[in-house]
């Protein structure tokens, strides 16, 4: 017998994936509550400063495993 929840499940893993990602947000939403929309601003400012720091190539990204490599390297000196 199939569950509400599988249904649900099935469903959802089905929308595209805007669509999946407004039902996230939603559900989201519903457990932690609505995000001030000021901190929610400030993030995406943050965001795009990022991405176009990254792209002028003024910053580059690192793996986890090379920033904790370095890290462990640093303490041990």
């Amino acid at each position: 017998m199939i569950t509400d929840f599988q249904q649900i499940e099935n469903s959802a893993l089905n929308l595209d994936k805007k669509d999946k990602v407004r039902l996230a947000d939603k559900l989201l939403q519903s457990i932690h509550g609505r995000i001030d929309p000021d901190i929610e601003q400030a993030w995406m400012k943050e965001v795009q400063e990022r991405k176009a720091s990254l792209r002028s190539g003024e910053a580059s990204l690192h793996s986890s495993s090379e920033v904790l490599k370095e890290a462990r390297e640093r303490i041990n000196r």
